[in-house]
């Protein structure tokens, strides 16, 4: 293994990386005995990643949580530190202060995109400052264990041989990576494939526990599951000293026991026995979930019949006496049998025990709590009268009310309760994260539930256009994502209220001239062309879809374009090679222009009659409203993107990668003029409002110029020179080749990501 050090300098690759599946290498069942496999030595030198003033904030337009949440894991010995992770969108620390999230993996760039998904979480219970990342969205691609001393300011990346899969089935189980209590620079790892790893320098190395029983070998829709948990018995070791007993989860392809037991401190295991496997058989036998070990000496675990977190549908909720070793059934008493996944044990009062319910969609998915170590349980949903015992207050993220239908929660694979304040516990679900107030109360009083996902900002974003009117009813950005649809930001600053329909789109446009007019393309099972004349206040399908005696065009997404005046709707189908379309009437009638097959089209953002095409490099263009095309220019490549400028007409500009940046004006005979020497390479070019005194609109640019390296960079003077403007701790992961500036405020643009939101950037 090597240790490779992650400094925030200098901005990585900014490439879109379409998502991986699949699995690593294949696993077999049981472990090799005896002795650690050996490890190389790494080197340990740390780097301080200390941000430069490039005179730009960076932050997020406001959507707050959007993206699933699979744990939260507070610090049992800091008041206020906690720590939450997603599973595409990096890992994040609570700030005390604020009462935010921040997200503490943006030194993260395109080259190492597959390290924003987190496996697991571990924070040092001894010394606080240390915080561990197994990172890995997907098995199939490289992962690594991310170190650091300083609450992830700065960090040590170590290459391993195993992989994680933080995206991947399983990924509600957990914690996989955790910190021995007695001796903090001992570290396990459960990994999905290649069984257990333990490291004794604080995750520099790290060996294979050879003398582990399994690693598991049972696979869900693909995907190796592998050690799910680990726990560790404090009261098993003293100061200086690893915990003699230690507990660990797998889910196994066989029908062997599935939680392994060691009293010496990891050198042997053993099987524990339980009574209730035969009564949970499923699948080729139970999951464990989640485990945890009370002071009072219980291991609490909650299982599955499956991994999760989908199409669970039964499981169970158990303690186990470490003492005695005898096995209690402590399942709350829903009236439901459903699957079982987040756990949390109050450190400070062993008898009370938070769980959750996974994927009861056709009724609701509960949180029960327990303060009698599972003997009895109240749950957020009153069981006897189908009430709710709880109030919901979402004003930090409206859109949670989904067409009405607002719930307390779904896909609750974690919860945790906070160490220093038993009313609170926090648990993810499949878009925000909740917490309570009250919940030592929850006997007496309704729990009080609140949005608690400030800072996190987990969308995976598809495309945005900002309106270019002054007009003070006017949105600042309309946006397509992807699972949340749409939004509507009248001020990025705050979440929106609601999100637009209930269809994923594959384009968006808004019309140059006015905002009112929007359109977008779905390819799900409405797949149609959607467009509203009001604002997105409503929405309307188009009358019909062209008849094309060749393809098959419901469902196919595509393309949508507006012409200025938004009276026209240009559509190029999401198939290979499939005709044009545009129609006036809002799909009443259909025209086929004279066009080739398969083009990349665009429209004036002045002119309504003209628009554009581009086909194997040659460029057509209209000003007719598509009744005849002309060729007016022509490019020697063919792989390229352009736009048009939003507020001249017949300036296109065009982007070739390394080839760089070039200017058409397509009202003077066609000549194309390369707009800068300094441009090492462009992947995405947008547009904003112009500087003052500038005679021509904002340039913002990912890519490289004056071999500075690769980054965000700005124009004001018509794409000849270049200013980078984001610095290496701002990286962002899995940044899409999409930006826009702001045409009304000067100095703002955004930028897509794929897992971390809207990015947006302000000039100070």
């Amino acid at each position: 293994m090597k240790c490779k050090n992650i400094i925030a300098i200098g901005c990585a690759a900014l490439l879109t990386v379409s998502a991986l599946s699949g699995c690593g290498k294949k696993d077999k069942e049981g472990g090799s005995g005896g002795s650690e496999s050996s490890a190389d030595t790494v080197n340990t030198a740390y780097y301080n990643a200390q941000p430069k003033d490039t005179g730009w904030d960076w932050g997020n337009v406001q959507i707050v949580g959007g993206g699933f949440i699979p744990n939260i894991i507070y610090n049992p010995t800091e008041e206020g530190l906690a720590y939450l992770r997603t599973d595409i969108g990096g890992a994040y620390r609570l700030d005390k202060e604020k009462g935010e999230w921040v997200c503490i993996t943006d030194f993260i760039g395109g080259d190492d995109w597959n390290l924003m998904g987190i496996e697991s979480i571990a924070t040092d219970p001894v010394e606080p400052n240390r915080v561990y990342l197994a990172a890995g969205t997907y098995t199939s691609a490289e992962g690594a264990m991310l170190l650091s001393e300083d609450y992830g300011k700065n960090w040590v990346k170590v290459d391993t041989e195993f992989r994680m899969g933080g995206n991947e089935v399983g990924r509600g189980c957990g914690e996989r990576l955790q910190v021995d209590p007695c001796d903090n620079s001992v570290i396990y790892y459960g990994s999905r494939a290649d069984g257990l790893f333990r490291s004794e320098d604080y995750g520099k190395t790290w060996n294979e526990v050879g003398s582990f029983p399994t690693k598991g070998g049972y696979t869900e829709e693909g995907y190796n599951i592998g050690v799910t948990w680990i726990a560790f018995d404090k009261s098993s070791g003293s100061k200086g000293e690893r915990c003699k007993t230690i507990f660990a989860g797998v889910a196994r392809r066989d029908d062997g026991n599935v939680i392994m037991r060691s009293d010496d401190g990891g050198e042997s295991w053993t099987e524990v026995e339980n009574p209730y496997y035969e009564r949970l058989k499923a699948n080729k036998g139970m999951k464990p979930i989640q485990g945890e070990i009370s002071s009072d000496g219980y291991l609490y675990c909650t299982f599955g019949d499956k991994a999760g977190p989908n199409q669970v549908t039964r499981g169970s909720v158990q303690k186990y006496s470490i003492a005695d070793g005898t096995w209690t059934e402590i399942t709350p008493d829903y009236g439901y049998t459903c699957g079982y996944s987040g756990l949390s044990v109050n450190p400070n009062d062993p008898n009370m025990i938070v769980v959750t319910t996974l994927d009861l969609w056709a009724v609701v998915d509960n949180v029960f709590t327990s303060f009698d170590g599972g003997s009895s349980w109240t749950g957020i949903w009153d069981t006897e009268s189908t009430k709710k015992n709880y109030t919901l207050d979402i004003s930090e993220s409206e859109w949670l009310d989904w067409q009405g239908q607002l719930k307390p929660g779904w896909w609750m694979t974690g919860v945790a309760i906070n160490p220093f304040d038993p009313d609170e516990i926090m648990y993810g679900t499949g878009a925000t994260l909740f917490k309570t107030d009250n919940l030592t109360k929850c006997k007496d009083e309704p729990v009080n539930i609140s949005v608690a996902a400030k800072g996190v900002e987990e969308t995976a974003i598809f495309q945005f256009v900002s309106p270019n009117q002054n007009d003070e009813n006017a949105p600042e950005l309309y946006s397509i994502l992807g699972d949340l649809y749409g939004f509507r930001h009248d001020d990025v600053n705050k979440a929106p209220k609601e999100h637009f329909g209930d269809f994923k789109s594959t384009s968006l446009d808004c019309a140059a001239l006015d905002y009112n007019y929007v359109v977008r393309a779905t390819d799900d099972d409405n797949g149609t062309i959607w467009y509203s004349t009001d604002g997105t206040a409503s929405w309307q399908a188009v009358e019909s879809l062209p008849d094309d005696k060749n393809y098959k065009l419901k469902k196919t997404g595509g393309t949508v374009k507006l012409s200025a005046d938004g009276k026209t709707i240009l559509w190029q189908p999401g198939i290979s090679g499939s005709n044009v379309w545009l129609t006036h009437d809002f799909g009443k009638t259909w025209e086929k222009p004279d066009l080739p097959g398969g083009c990349q089209i665009e429209t004036d953002k002045v002119n309504p009659d003209r628009f554009y095409a581009v086909h194997d490099g040659k460029f057509y263009v209209t000003a007719d409203s598509g009744k005849t095309w002309e060729i007016a220019a022509e490019m020697l490549v063919a792989n390229f993107t352009y736009m048009a400028a939003p507020d001249t007409e017949g300036d296109l500009w065009i982007t070739v990668g390394t080839g760089g940046v070039y200017y058409l004006d397509a009202d003077d005979g066609g000549q194309l003029t390369r707009a800068s020497e300094n441009i090492n390479d462009c992947q995405a070019l947008g547009m904003g409002k112009a500087a003052d005194g500038a005679d021509y609109m904002t340039f913002y640019m990912l890519g490289e110029a004056n071999g500075e390296g690769k980054g965000v960079y700005m124009s004001t003077d018509k794409c000849v020179t270049w200013t980078r403007i984001n610095d290496d701790t701002q990286k962002w992961g899995n940044v899409n080749n999409f930006i826009a500036g702001d045409p009304k405020t000067f100095g703002r643009v955004y930028i897509s990501t794929n897992g971390r939101g809207i990015i947006m950037g302000n000039k100070k």
